[in-house]
């Protein structure tokens, strides 16, 4: 099934112990406080990481821009002598709301622009296409602006935390 909105969920299977891979995720995470980052400069990821679980967003290089860039949500649990990472990316709130209004108003219109042709009082396509290569404009740039990085930032974490992951986009 495809979703309008886009979302990744994963697990990766790691042989460290849950308390390593903690300390290896607050070693790649700079803490963020407001509007200035601390910590390691050269550290992957910025956000928060607490004791089983982290929420952080990738770095991204110098001069770059991406407000779509997923917002990853992991949870670090015991599994046998190892541990398991259940990872979650997802759009952050902000775009999340401004991606909810924009697909709602252009298929509201296209909707609209439908049913008014049903029953005749539309003379032609014009409306209809434009409604629908709004909708489909959007899509095309969430999808390119979550899915890149967030593909990005999977390998980081398999490479930092081991073996291979299950799970795809959901």
């Amino acid at each position: 099934m495809i979703h309008i909105i886009p979302r990744m969920k994963f697990t990766i299977h790691s042989r460290k112990t849950p308390w390593e891979v903690h300390r290896i995720m607050e070693a790649e995470t700079a803490v963020q406080d407001g509007l200035f980052h601390y910590s390691p400069a050269e550290a992957d990821f910025f956000g928060e990481v607490e004791e089983s679980e982290f929420k952080v967003v990738q770095r991204l290089p110098a001069c770059v821009r991406d407000s779509f860039r997923p917002v990853i949500l992991g949870q670090i649990r015991r599994r046998g002598s190892g541990a398991a990472v259940d990872i979650r990316m997802r759009l952050s709130m902000e775009v999340l709301v401004f991606c909810v209004i924009w697909f709602g108003m252009s298929g509201l219109y296209f909707l609209i622009c439908f049913l008014t042709l049903i029953i005749g009082r539309l003379d032609g396509w014009q409306e209809i296409v434009s409604a629908a290569a709004f909708f489909f404009f959007g899509q095309l740039l969430v999808r390119a602006g979550f899915y890149i990085p967030a593909k990005r930032a999977r390998r980081r974490l398999e490479e930092l935390f081991g073996e291979a992951s299950d799970g795809e986009a959901v």
